[in-house]
């Protein structure tokens, strides 16, 4: 399997993928030279160009680069994965082509989880949420029942979103704010209640 992006959120996930599926992981990185090492694993390519083989995920942290990359990926016909880490807490239907559900994350009956979404590490998506395509669900966030988060969207760790919100494309979402009211315009958002600040 190979990692486009080898900053921490690639480390995480090869470490992830190499745990639970086992089998070789790589990755490519364009800042990183073939040859160099990140941890335990190796760069293999400096772009998407010469990755012709395997299942790959996209491994960017922010959003709309990985978008981007993602869909160069398909455009070339590539495989792309999915990871669910912890299988025993995720009881939604499969998650959307390229998205990874990280170690300790709920995901309850309900949920629909998009393309090239990242749920990171103990975040909780209640039942009947749906998190659409290249969102990014930050450690220990909550979305609380019927919650909508737009394409793109950011909710930052430790955030709350209350039961029923949604959450509008391309909106970022404080650490530890939280949202009792719908978002329909882009922005930033922080706070208790959450407000726009950017």
């Amino acid at each position: 399997m190979c990692c486009f992006g080898a900053g921490g959120h690639g480390k995480v996930v090869a470490a992830h993928w190499h745990r639970r599926c086992g089998g070789e992981v790589i990755f490519a990185d364009h800042r990183l030279a073939p040859g160099a090492r990140v941890g335990p694993f190796a760069v293999e390519h400096s772009s998407l160009e010469t990755v012709t083989f395997g299942v790959l995920l996209v491994t960017l942290g922010d959003n709309a680069l990985r978008e981007a990359v993602q869909h160069e990926a398909v455009r070339r016909g590539l495989e792309l994965a999915v990871l669910v880490a912890s299988p025993d807490s995720y009881f939604a239907s499969e998650p959307g082509v390229g998205s990874v559900v990280l170690a300790g994350a709920v995901v309850n009956p309900g949920a629909h989880i998009g393309k090239g979404v990242i749920i990171n590490s103990g975040a909780v998506i209640e039942h009947d949420c749906l998190v659409d395509d290249f969102a990014h669900i930050s450690p220990n966030a909550t979305l609380a029942g019927g919650v909508s988060i737009g394409t793109g969207a950011w909710v930052g760790a430790g955030a709350t979103v209350l039961p029923g919100v949604t959450i509008a494309p391309g909106c970022v979402i404080g650490a530890g704010a939280v949202v009792t009211r719908n978002i329909m315009q882009t922005g930033t958002f922080a706070g208790v209640p959450a407000r726009q600040i950017g």
